[in-house]
């Protein structure tokens, strides 16, 4: 890119980039640019153009620091309009439209396909033997179409051709039919006779050309008019019927074959009645295709003449040859396109419009009446983009009133407002990021005028447009409400440079997250904004960010910050954008689908927030739903807090408006239907998983199963639930850290007395045994309960409650009592009525030298345990059930401070006969 040849100070610019394609302006049209709305192409060259100028300017000064300046900016530019030409035309997409990537404002006006496609002689064939449209009549724009819109930088279509898309018209055979009307072969003419004989006869043109009828010989009727016919008729009735009149008209018309020629979509003959036009003949052959002209159309009739058509006259409802009665055996001819103009911009009708016959070239005038004229009357301005002998694209001031567009020429129209235009940038949720030009219309209502600018899951209740503080330049934050500007509400005067920034849902629920919560708790943060909020929220007031602290740290959200957590970009590149978005923060509670933090710029009606937060949830109580608001009024000290609960069944969500800084509270109302599942396994009749109600109980779930089979033990039912299993792993690990505690203790006091060494290590081998037990085993949450139906019947009391997540095993009868401890023999022994504790006790071979009969219990099938007295001094010995477990523990009487081992060699037992009677069951 350089200055034109001349004077450094020349004002005419040329580009001249790598890929060949060269373009020149004066310093004129580029002004005319800035001050309009042309299309985006155009305004990159322009801007390219414009930085060269003020190269131009500096390499002229001397010194190498500025010359190397120029370098440096010659080459951007050269690789900004390669890539721009090599990437950023208009392409046509698989779904028919054009790519308007150039300009996000344009809309897509085309009206046809191109005929240029590689596949279109074979689909011209095809359409031909299966009487379907050629390509190039709707579809993808033409191959003339995309040209344009690459130079203009929108879509464009040809004019004229939209009136073949609907489906081939019927020529008109009702009203009234000329006297001039030429009669034909296969004509029929209704003939009545009024006076001495009164009757109607229908009859046709015969292939002889003459009609007979039955009181007058036969009349010759081809070529003549209608009215010749029924003058000669009435001549001859007089002279055969005196006093009698005769009356003609004609019934149904006959049938003529039309050849319809050239760039059509189904060319050859075509039958249509002989009160068809050329514009029948032509809808019947499907219509011109855009490589077709529609001013240059020929008529040749039979005899060799041949007439002119302009269907522009038919358009434009002039009618003229286009009108014309067809002849049997004409031909309509209808040949390539002509030379075309276009007219695009502020303007009723932007097209592309062919010469007259004969012309390469339209009067200005003429281009803009076929475009409608100007939107509006005065305040236009208008540019031409021609190209020279060598090809080089140039564009030009041009009049309306005057002057004429040569072939390929574009005339560019509109609207001077008297202000410079700029650009702005789109940034966030948008389908394609960037730069935008924007004219003195500058504003958010016209940006969002091209609804695709919007992509993904925009958050619309807050926009954000960053632009500068005109007083102090430094950076600024507007927020803007994109639901009120898209209904039309609000609008927002965009100024150039300034960014526009769409939140996208993934930037919303971020509001939400452990790292913000933390960063409100001053413990640092894991990305930019999230440290920059930190720093703020350790620097301000504690009621700052009220809302959202609430919301997320005491409401439960985890403070530490996570590691390596990815914050949006949107963030990284705006950090003081997350504390504004906090300070105009909604939180929504609750029975929602999406709880969570949702900023909004103003009052906002209670059914926008319900539907950000993704809308109420099944259970949710509409009748109660609480609104709290913080309230600071003007030069007051204090904000006070306000409560309102609201009955959405008596109040609109309309009605109700929302600030930012409130909290709406879906209540949850209270449901039947307990979450989760319950299983039981074993002898009953229909085992499996079962949904169930609040309140339902163990008798009900077995009744539900079909009730207990002939081997069923209820005495040794195993019932477990998750709550209680969390419980016990909690007092296992208490109790662990007890014995932990009682070794250093013991180590102590072994320290001061200095004996007993042996019987120490002992001890502490025992200790460090249970403790690795108890941290190891998995508790199993069993709950003892009644699962006897009879016994349930009796006593409704003690009929267990299920929760979600319950698990029930009934096993069968066993025939064995476990032993267990300090016996010479443990094991299972078979279980024998009446035999009591000691009597097992005697069939394992008896007590160790370590055993404490004193202690021992028993661990019955239910789970329960209950001691049993096996000392000397016993009196009664408990009772021993089949299924039942016999633990005769250790003497600790040296290690007073571990009476609590006992205790854990219950709980070892219990899990360890819970075990064995699960296992029982699953095999």
């Amino acid at each position: 890119m350089r200055p034109a040849a001349g004077a450094t100070r020349s004002r005419t610019y040329s580009i001249e980039p790598a890929t060949g394609r060269s373009m020149t302006l004066d310093s004129a049209s580029l002004r005319e640019i800035l001050r309009g709305r042309p299309g985006a192409a155009v305004r990159h060259f322009a801007i390219m153009m414009m930085a060269v100028a003020v190269g131009a300017l500096v390499l002229a000064a001397p010194g190498n620091s500025r010359a190397q300046t120029l370098f440096d900016l010659q080459s951007q530019i050269e690789s900004a309009t390669q890539a721009l030409q090599s990437g950023g035309g208009l392409t046509d997409n698989r779904d028919g439209t054009a790519d308007t990537s150039l300009d996000p404002n344009a809309t897509d006006r085309s009206e046809g396909a191109d005929e240029e496609d590689d596949d279109a002689n074979k689909r011209r064939s095809a359409a031909d033997e299966a009487d379907e449209p050629r390509l190039g009549q709707f579809g993808d724009p033409s191959s003339i179409e995309r040209d344009y819109a690459l130079r203009t930088g929108r879509a464009i279509s040809q004019y004229g051709y939209r009136v073949f898309r609907q489906a081939a018209r019927a020529p008109i055979t009702s009203g009234e039919i000329s006297p001039d009307y030429v009669l034909g072969i296969g004509d029929e003419l209704i003939v009545t006779y009024r006076g001495q004989t009164s009757r109607t006869v229908s009859v046709q043109v015969n292939r002889d050309g003459d009609i007979v009828l039955p009181e007058t010989p036969p009349l010759k009727a081809v070529g003549s008019t209608l009215a010749d016919l029924r003058e000669r008729l009435q001549q001859i009735t007089s002279e055969i019927m005196v006093g009698s009149r005769v009356f003609a008209t004609v019934g149904s018309v006959r049938l003529i074959s039309v050849s319809v020629l050239g760039e059509v979509v189904r060319p050859g003959a075509r039958p249509v009645n002989s009160f068809a036009t050329v514009v029948d003949a032509i809808s019947a052959a499907g219509g011109v295709i855009r490589s077709g002209s529609l001013r240059r159309i020929e008529l040749v009739r039979a005899s060799g003449e041949r007439i002119s058509v302009d269907l522009y006259d038919y358009l434009s409802g002039a009618g003229g040859a286009a009108t014309e009665p067809l002849q049997d055996g004409d031909r309509i001819v209808v040949p390539l396109l002509g030379p075309t103009v276009a007219v695009d911009g502020d303007v009723a009708r932007p097209g592309i419009f062919e010469t007259a016959p004969g012309r390469s070239s339209m009067a200005v005038t003429e281009a803009m009446k076929l475009a409608g004229g100007p939107l509006r009357p005065a305040g236009n301005r208008f540019m031409r983009i021609s190209f020279d002998k060598e090809g080089v694209q140039s564009v030009a001031s041009t009049d309306a009133r005057s002057g004429t567009l040569n072939r390929s020429e574009i005339l560019q129209v509109f609207i001077d407002r008297n202000v410079v235009g700029g650009t702005i940038t789109v940034e966030g949720s948008v389908s394609t990021p960037g730069p935008r030009a924007i004219d003195s219309r500058g504003s958010l209502k016209v940006l969002l005028e091209n609804l695709d600018l919007l992509s993904g899951s925009p958050y619309l209740p807050f926009a954000v447009i960053r632009s500068r503080d005109p007083s102090t330049l430094l950076p600024l934050f507007i927020p803007v409400d994109l639901v009120n500007v898209l209904s039309g509400n609000q609008d927002v005067t965009l100024s150039s440079g300034d960014r526009f920034i769409v939140l996208g849902a993934q930037d919303i629920s971020f509001l939400s997250s452990p790292g913000v919560a933390g960063a409100l708790s001053n413990t640092g943060g894991a990305c930019p904004a999230l440290a920059s909020l930190a720093s703020l929220t350790s620097r301000t007031r504690a009621d700052s960010f009220i809302s959202a602290r609430q919301f997320l740290v005491q409401g439960g959200t985890s403070t530490r910050p996570p590691q390596n957590v990815n914050c949006p970009a949107i963030y990284d590149q705006y950090p003081n954008l997350l504390p504004l978005l906090l300070e105009n923060i909604t939180a929504v509670t609750g029975d929602v689908r999406r709880p969570g933090l949702y900023p909004i710029v103003q009052p906002v009606p209670l059914r926008l927030m319900l539907n950000a937060a993704g809308g109420l949830g099944r259970s949710a109580d509409i009748s109660r739903v609480e609104v709290t608001r913080y309230d600071a009024a003007v030069g007051a000290q204090t904000t006070t807090v306000r409560r309102e609960v609201l009955d959405l069944t008596q109040v609109s969500l309309d009605a109700v408006m929302i600030r930012p800084g409130d909290t709406v509270r879906v209540s949850t109302r209270i449901t039947t239907r307990e979450q989760g599942l319950v299983t039981v396994r074993g002898e009953v009749l229909r085992p499996g998983a079962y949904d169930i109600t609040r309140g339902e109980r163990l008798s009900d779930l077995l009744t539900r199963a079909g009730g207990l089979t002939s081997e069923a033990y209820p005495f040794g039912a195993i019932f477990t639930r998750d709550r209680v299993r969390n419980l016990e792993r909690q007092a296992n690990r208490r109790t662990a850290d007890e014995l932990q505690k009682g070794i250093v203790s013991l180590l102590a006091r072994q320290a001061q007395r200095s004996s007993g060494g042996s019987g120490i290590a002992d001890a502490m081998r025992v200790v460090r045994e249970l403790v690795s037990d108890l941290t190891a085993v998995e508790p199993y949450g069993r709950v003892v309960v009644e699962a006897d139906p009879a016994v349930l019947t009796a006593r409704p009391e003690l009929d267990t409650v299920l929760e979600g997540g319950d698990e029930v095993v009934i096993p069968k009868r066993p025939n064995y009592v476990l032993i267990v401890g300090e016996v010479l023999n443990p094991g299972a022994q078979q279980f024998r009525s009446g035999l009591s504790a000691a009597d097992y006790v005697k069939l394992a071979g008896g007590y160790t030298m370590d055993s404490d009969e004193g202690r021992a219990f028993v661990v019955l099938p239910n789970g329960a345990a209950q001691p049993t007295n096996l000392g000397s001094w016993a009196t009664q010995d408990a009772n021993v059930p089949p299924g039942s477990m016999l633990v005769i523990p250790r003497d600790l009487a040296p290690f007073d401070f571990l009476a609590v081992t006992s205790d854990v060699t219950r709980i070892v037992s219990s899990l360890a006969l819970t075990a064995a009677a699960l296992n029982a069951v699953q095999n």
